[in-house]
């Protein structure tokens, strides 16, 4: 049921929020890395933390044709959108509106979302 996926995707979501955001303070406060740089790695880390929470839970039921290795690159592909969007909003919201790079990505997360998901459910493990 389309409800019930929806509702397991936003939980590995929510888990991959926390990831990104450990991510994104550890390198850019503790370690003193440029946020837009560490925003790209805490991405990438959190990209692949849902990849593996998704595979294993939200679309375990479904018959997949597709090889796992694929189903990984199909993910990795169908994320340049949300990532695109996601580094102009943490730019444009943490430079132009003054507001800390940790606020400003929660919210440039939540703008991918939706996308994030119709790019899972119609093409990584359709």
């Amino acid at each position: 049921m389309l409800t019930i996926r929806f509702l397991e995707f936003s939980v590995v979501g929510a888990i991959g929020v926390i990831v990104n955001q450990t991510v994104l303070f550890l390198l850019a406060y503790v370690l003193g890395i440029y946020y837009l740089l560490a925003a790209v790695f805490s991405f990438e880390v959190a990209l692949l933390n849902n990849f593996f929470l998704n595979e294993w839970w939200t679309f375990r039921k479904r018959n997949l044709s597709s090889s796992f290795w694929l189903r990984l690159v199909r993910f990795h592909v169908s994320r340049v959108l949300g990532f695109a969007a996601t580094m102009v909003t943490l730019f444009l919201i943490t430079e132009f509106l003054n507001v800390h790079y940790l606020i400003s990505n929660v919210i440039a997360i939540g703008i991918g979302t939706c996308i994030n998901y119709f790019t899972s459910d119609l093409w990584v493990w359709r």
